[in-house]
């Protein structure tokens, strides 16, 4: 089979134990010193492609470019590129990727997103594929350094082996040369009788996290400065605020600001209870539009109305209208399911900070080309100028891949704010 190349214990916000009652936002106001990086950066070497980067001293990062919540991304792709390029999967290290179109969806489009149990079957022929073209490039900078065909030389668990047995080099100290290597227009995929890893279980890469606690979570999240908000929403879909009376809640202790923003009223304080205190003490007035008589019993109305009517006929094969019509028996049921939220277990939440230069964001998001663009559009920035910060989601299930990038948008308009 061929490819083609194509190029302590976890700290809480103080939000955590009390989440569930609004949409949590943290933003950071430039009132202390200067933004630190959220997470360090370092130069390797060896960079054949957006996904894989082999450093000096045998470090194999992957660049995941799909959302992790709870799905096992995070050790399914890591197992497609570390097949072809021959490393054990617990030397791997991953890493969320930017968003940047690098990383746009092979079946979507321009777009950089996770959903529709996709991941691996859009990765499958891509990932492996970057893998055996480092792998490819490894075993070539090997054979020049020992002046073999590069046809006798074999990579093995990190390493490429000399043809006589003898001599091995690591992918580290290959990393170099390999960088200077061309990078092939063609390589040789496994047949699947070969593979050591795809279609074998293995421990999940994001376990040992999970379990020390020191996974990070957009409730994580805590920056210098950093203040939080929560957003009172209006009670129905498409309702517009009207009227806000604010001053009981700017009375209490340690709010900050009363801002309006599209979508509610964001209380922004020093800290999630006083924010929190302070949504419950607004006065908010809201002009409900045309859902505001809208309710659960209206909705079961409309269904059973609509399941009324003659629908439109996919396939249809004998008579079972007429069957139906002489039995001399007829059982009738009628089942009806309630209303599903999409109920993560971590709260919508979102930490923005926008600067004039810039404006970098973290979130659990699905969708994080589409959480640019909406952050481009609020802050008037180049979509470039805008950083998206994927950390692991508490759950997703489509919730947090929102076109409009609600929870994202709210918490940037408020950062801006």
């Amino acid at each position: 089979m061929t490819g083609t190349v194509n190029f302590s214990r976890r700290r809480f916000l103080k939000a955590s134990a009390v989440a569930g009652s609004g949409l949590i936002i943290g933003c950071y106001l430039p009132i202390g010193g200067r933004l630190a990086q959220a997470l360090p950066t370092s130069t390797e070497a060896f960079s054949p492609n957006a996904f894989l980067r082999i450093a000096p001293d045998d470090t194999v990062t992957f660049v995941l470019h799909k959302s992790e919540m709870g799905q096992g991304v995070y050790t399914s792709l890591p197992m497609l590129i570390a097949e072809e390029l021959e490393v054990d999967l617990s030397a791997v290290r991953v890493q969320f990727a930017p968003a940047h179109p690098d990383y746009y969806h092979t079946q979507w489009g321009p777009v950089q997103g996770t959903g529709g149990s996709t991941s691996v079957n859009s990765t499958w022929t891509q990932l492996r594929t970057a893998g055996a073209t480092a792998r490819e490039m490894l075993v070539s900078a090997a054979a020049e350094d020992w002046g073999v065909s590069a046809e006798d030389c074999e990579a093995r668990s990190g390493h490429v082996i000399h043809p006589d047995g003898h001599d091995r080099l690591s992918y580290g100290a290959l990393a170099d040369r390999a960088a200077q290597m061309p990078v092939p227009e063609n390589v040789l995929l496994k047949e699947p009788e070969e593979f050591r890893l795809i279609g074998r279980s293995a421990p999940r890469l994001d376990g040992p996290q999970k379990v020390n606690g020191s996974a990070v979570f957009g409730l994580d999240v805590a920056l210098p400065g950093m203040q939080t908000a929560v957003v009172a929403h209006p009670p129905v879909f498409g309702a517009r605020l009207k009227s806000v009376e604010a001053k009981a809640a700017e009375s209490v202790p340690g709010v900050r600001h009363v801002l309006p923003i599209d979508g509610g009223v964001a209380v922004i304080a020093d800290s999630f209870w006083a924010a929190k205190k302070g949504r419950d003490a607004l006065q908010v007035a809201w002009d409900e539009g045309p859902n505001a008589e809208l309710s659960s019993e209206a909705l079961w109305r409309r269904y059973a109305h609509t399941a009324e009517e003659p629908g439109l006929v996919a396939r249809e094969e004998g008579q079972a209208l007429k069957t139906l019509q002489s039995a001399a028996r007829h059982i009738e049921a009628v089942y009806q399911l309630p209303y599903l939220a999409h109920a993560t277990m971590e709260p919508l939440n979102c930490v923005a900070d926008v600067r004039r230069d810039g404006c970098d964001v973290w979130a659990g998001t699905q969708f994080q080309t589409l959480d640019q663009q909406a952050a481009a559009r609020i802050t008037g920035l180049a979509p470039e100028a805008v950083k998206i910060h994927t950390t692991f989601l508490g759950g997703g299930f489509g919730r947090r891949a929102n076109p409009r990038s609600d929870f994202v948008s709210m918490a940037v308009e408020t950062s801006k704010g």
